[in-house]
């Protein structure tokens, strides 16, 4: 074993060259770029292990080469067959919105996300008032449903939603389900087989290998869409799992609230999340659903809600979550109100938020304090220091896990859907948020917002500073791999 020894330290460092040399040429992301390096550099064989897991792009051309195709294919028929509905101008843009008419032209110029006029928004605070209105909405399916989330987990909820939507294949609806590989691990074959057995069609979203080890913890559906008869549309932070009915989940020392947004669409904006299922339904079976009726049917809807959707992928051209929380950020006049359960924002992010706070507009950033991971938890907190200094006002939610992530400028615009504010959901999620332009709904969630500031404490400089010097530490050490968080 002496003997071979040497042979295999040669081996090793061959390996680390060719990795440390790998990122370099990369050059992507300067931050992620020295992430990597400290991590092949510092942790000697687990850094290996973390790169290939994390760092290898390789798979990520591999596996939406081809979907690349595709999705310009749909997108060029979608285009062509709604051009009424992306035919906004700037000039239509500014006399409809105002100083707000750079968020949907931003959107339009990055993904073809049209802004839709007319539509009626709901807000769902909690599992408790989303669950019972979808039961209601699915049941309702005469066409089709388009369901794709990231953490579908057996139990009460998801067996509920099993049972409409075996019901309605059997009554003939076309029923289309997508989940994750990784976030939905837990889900049972045993199910998917008495899914399949009522005509419900499921795929799964970048499968994982050896869940146990997660050997693809990149490049994962983050969302969640459904999608009824063209018509109703649901999306935010909220998956199908019992635990995300408060009193269900079980924390280690007590129960604790689950502190969750979601929202109901009824309009012409639910075209949009038929648009992104469509394209992750090519992904995840190899078959291309038809632009046009039925699936997205010409009603004239009465809601004034101005909504657009806006979708990021893993192989998006353009960071387009990360760009639409840019603008919402530098756009906002009075006040800007931010909750996001993750917290390891870019430096444009955290340019944004201090340049706005500075400027004299009121900055509101909240945060778990009690988070589900502690090692994201302890980087997010090594950023709020100089955000503090730059006047933006830190609150943690005491009352249990803040999961929201939702964004209110000047009570006029609002943002609900399923990006945290990382890395992860700027670079390597499919994501999807709806942006809403409207004073109603903006009003109703800056009200709960301000609400939940009542649950929450505001951090000042001097408890930021005299943070434990372990706790000090180990938050400085997991800023080091943020970028891979």
């Amino acid at each position: 074993m002496t003997g071979v020894l040497p042979y295999l330290t040669i081996l090793y460092y061959l390996i680390v060259i060719v990795f440390f040399f790998s990122i370099l040429l990369r050059n992507k992301h300067p931050l992620k770029t020295q992430s990597y390096l400290l991590v092949l550099v510092l942790l000697p064989v687990l850094g290996i292990i973390i790169y290939l897991f994390f760092g290898v792009d390789t798979r990520k051309r591999k596996l939406f080469s081809r979907k690349a195709i595709a999705d310009q294919k749909l997108l060029q028929a979608w285009s062509r067959y709604y051009a009424d509905f992306l035919s906004k101008s700037k000039s239509d843009l500014v006399e409809l919105l105002q100083d707000k008419w750079r968020i949907p032209f931003l959107s339009w110029r990055n993904s073809f996300a049209p802004l839709f006029l007319q539509n009626t928004i709901t807000i769902l605070n909690n599992g408790e008032e989303k669950y019972p209105v979808l039961f209601e909405k699915l049941q309702t399916a005469k066409h089709h449903i388009h369901i794709e989330y990231y953490i579908i987990t057996e139990g009460k909820i998801f067996n509920r939603v099993c049972e409409i939507l075996e019901q309605k294949a059997r009554e003939g609806v076309e029923v289309r389900l997508i989940y994750d590989g990784y976030g939905s691990r837990k889900l049972k074959n045993k199910t998917l087989r008495r899914l399949a057995k009522a005509g419900v069609q499921t795929g799964e979203y970048n499968s994982v290998l050896f869940p146990r080890f997660a050997n693809r913890l990149n490049f994962r559906t983050h969302r969640k869409i459904v999608v009824i008869d063209g018509k109703t549309a649901f999306t935010g932070g909220i998956n199908l799992a019992d635990n995300y009915v408060n009193g269900k989940r079980k924390w280690p020392k007590r129960p604790k609230m689950w502190r969750d947004v979601h929202c109901m669409i009824e309009g012409d904006a639910c075209y949009s999340l038929q648009l992104l299922f469509f394209l992750d339904w090519y992904f995840v079976s190899n078959i291309a659903l038809n632009i046009g009726p039925p699936y997205f049917p010409r009603e004239n809807n009465e809601g004034t809600s101005p909504t657009l959707i806006v979708g990021s992928e893993p192989d998006s051209d353009s960071p387009n979550i990360m760009e639409t929380y840019f603008q919402l950020i530098s756009l906002a006049q009075k006040e800007l109100f931010i909750a996001t359960p993750y917290f390891i924002p870019n430096e444009s992010i955290i340019t944004a938020l201090k340049t706005t706070a500075k400027s004299g507009i009121r900055v509101v950033l909240m945060l778990p304090q009690e988070s589900d991971s502690f090692i994201v938890s302890a980087a997010s907190y090594t950023y709020l220091g100089e955000l503090i200094e730059s006047d933006v006002e830190i609150h943690l939610y005491q009352k249990g896990m803040l999961h929201a992530k939702t964004i209110v400028i000047d009570g006029e615009v609002a943002s609900v859907g399923t990006a945290n504010m990382d890395y992860r959901s700027f670079d390597s999620n499919a994501e999807v948020n709806a942006i809403i332009m409207d004073e109603e709904v903006a009003g109703k969630i800056k009200a709960d917002f301000e609400n939940d500031l009542k649950d929450s404490y505001r951090l000042s400089l001097a408890e930021w500073e005299d943070r434990p010097i372990a706790q000090k530490l180990i938050g400085s050490m997991a800023r080091l791999i943020a970028p891979l968080l």
